[in-house]
């Protein structure tokens, strides 16, 4: 039994499991039963939608090549359900220059032109004009006129996110970014805890370096009680990313990325996190070769909670709410967002 079917056959049973707990449960080959294995019970309003919680130790030929095909077709999933569109594989395009649409992962570019492939061929789709915004192992649709070996391009097409209304919830969330335990004052800390303990508050998001794993277990045990504290690590903690989460006692931990549904919206936690990540569905690059591709973003989050630049942020996309808290050793604003309302609001502390 793998590490991730472990966790899955635990997600079901709605806990969570340690990450030294889920080494042993692997090495014993079977789903725990006993309670000392469980650091955190998910309830109702906390469920974990997008977590790695394991790596490979090592990657073979055949995981190479079923990490970039599970990104073709989860990408793929995506674009048609997106689009009202009949995407023609690119072995069966002609030459007669009729309109068409094709979908596939960006190969290469040069210029005006992009190396295109899908699962059955690559072809050459050549635009009047010198490409923006497409990086390499870009998803992309394309619309344009069959030539046979080649897709004469009108125009580019990314997944995105759809236009919607803004989704409300119950409950109120604090968001903070970067803590930076091991480095940050202790004053500083213990003021925002003390404030944070004061407030009417149902949730904690930490997202990105964390620093100093025992003083985070010491705070929460302070200042928490009554809360849940979700913990999602930085590249200070150690990984490569996409990160795995850490061991923090009295916290719902999740990998960085990760997505969180609480409070009846979906929170998706990224340190490193851009704008284009929403328009790409896709969330950076892998450092690892995984089973599948971890980080296309097939569930669209509500609420982005990110970090690493040090500098407060809060802005909306499409109905997105996107918060980072800056850090305590630059200039620190926590976010505090109130489900209901959509109501989000920077605090001075």
């Amino acid at each position: 039994m793998e590490k991730q079917d472990i966790v899955a056959a635990l997600l079901e049973r709605g806990q969570l499991i340690t990450p030294s707990a889920l080494d042993e449960a692997y090495m014993r080959g079977a789903v725990p039963s006993s309670d000392k294995f469980i650091i955190d019970a998910l309830t109702e309003d906390v469920k974990i939608m997008k977590n790695l919680a394991a790596k490979p130790k090592e990657a073979d030929t055949k995981m190479y090549l079923e990490f970039y095909v599970s990104k073709y077709n989860k990408m793929k999933e995506i674009f048609t359900s997106r689009f009202s569109r009949d995407f023609v594989s690119l072995n069966k395009l002609d030459a007669s220059r009729s309109e068409v649409s094709v979908f596939g992962i960006v190969k290469d570019m040069k210029g005006n032109t992009i190396e295109l492939e899908d699962m059955t061929s690559s072809i050459s789709v050549v635009f009047d004009a010198p490409i923006e915004k497409v990086e390499r192992d870009d998803a992309i649709a394309v619309e344009g006129a069959s030539g046979g070996k080649v897709v004469y391009g009108k125009k580019i097409l990314f997944a995105d996110i759809p236009i919607r209304q803004p989704t409300t919830g119950q409950g109120r969330a604090c968001f903070v970014s970067d803590l930076r335990l091991n480095e940050t004052p202790p004053a500083d800390v213990e003021r925002f805890f003390k404030w944070f303990s004061n407030e009417q508050l149902d949730y904690l998001f930490i997202c990105g370096d964390v620093g100093d794993k025992a003083a985070l277990e010491r705070l929460i045990s302070m200042h928490c009680a009554g809360r849940k504290v979700i913990v999602s690590p930085g590249q200070a903690d150690g990984g490569e990313y996409p990160q795995t989460p850490l061991d923090v006692k009295g916290a719902i931990c999740v990998s960085n990325p990760a997505v969180v549904e609480a409070g009846g919206l979906r929170l998706l936690m990224a340190r490193d996190f851009d704008i284009t990540m929403l328009r790409k569905r896709y969330l950076g690059r892998s450092k690892v070769i995984l089973p599948e591709d971890f980080l296309v973003l097939d569930v669209v989050p509500d609420i982005v909670h990110c970090g690493r630049t040090g500098q407060p942020r809060v802005e909306n996309y499409k109905s997105v709410s996107i918060v980072n808290s800056g850090s305590l050793l630059e200039e620190f604003k926590p976010v505090v967002i109130d489900f209901a309302t959509r109501d989000v609001r920077q605090v001075m502390i």
